[in-house]
């Protein structure tokens, strides 16, 4: 009587090898690698997006404004004589537009909630150190020089009596509001250097691009290098642009 014939043995791997689990890693590592820095480009760009649209809608707000006073633009830091000059709830831009957003009443405390909420908030500024004793991380900043008496030679509080949009000769050129520095952390821009605007977009400030609603609507971005032909104070006889 003969043995039963046994059956072949087979074998079903199913488990990696340590080699092959170090070279999917490797492979997984090199792909990261390759597809984090698209990723963050993207990032950037969704923000840049955010932004131009805040200023879009800051730029409607505005003009709103405007029709509903006499032509007369809103003062990015200023009071009448009746007006608390250190009251941030009513001396700067960002007051004057807020019923423009669908918002009841402005205001500035519990750390500036409504200078970095909704429209007025770049999600970039809000990532960047603050500077000095202001709580605020305020994302955008306005012409000072839309308020008449500004500038002046007496050291005098910028007043709430400001310019009208008409007598804007060159509006194309002519800055309205656009991103702020983080070491200026404060309404007004005085100036187009890297200590006023956000030149923030694309790359960390001061050498990226900064975001600015001019006076006849459009935005734009233009690095702290391309300045020449951005005017501030239109008000001048000769209105002359920025040169560096």
């Amino acid at each position: 009587m003969t043995a039963p014939k046994s059956k072949p043995v087979t074998s079903n791997r199913l488990a990696f090898t340590l080699i092959e689990l170090l070279v999917v890693i490797a492979i997984i590592a090199i792909l990261a690698g390759m597809l984090l820095p698209a990723l963050s480009k993207a990032k950037d760009r969704a923000h840049t997006t955010l932004c131009r649209s805040n200023l879009k809608q800051m730029g409607i707000a505005i003009f709103m404004y405007v029709d509903d006073n006499d032509d007369k633009l809103p003062y990015a830091w200023g009071a009448g004589k009746d007006t608390y000059i250190h009251n941030a709830n009513i001396n700067n831009f960002e007051a004057l537009l807020f019923s423009y957003y669908g918002r009841a009443k402005f205001d500035a405390g519990q750390e500036g909630q409504n200078f970095t909420n909704g429209v007025s908030q770049c999600p970039i500024r809000l990532k960047e150190p603050l500077k000095g004793g202001n709580p605020w991380r305020i994302s955008y900043g306005m012409n000072q020089y839309t308020s008449k008496n500004f500038p002046n030679t007496r050291n005098q509080f910028p007043s709430a009596d400001t310019a009208k949009l008409g007598s804007v000769r060159n509006p194309t050129q002519t800055l309205l509001v656009s991103d702020l520095a983080f070491v200026r952390n404060h309404p007004p821009i005085v100036n187009l250097q890297t200590n006023n605007l956000g030149f923030r977009h694309g790359q960390r400030h001061p050498l990226g691009s900064a975001n600015t609603l001019f006076m006849d609507a459009h935005i734009d971005g233009f690095t702290h290098t391309q300045t020449n032909g951005i005017i501030l104070d239109f008000k001048r006889d000769d209105p002359l642009p920025n040169r560096r």
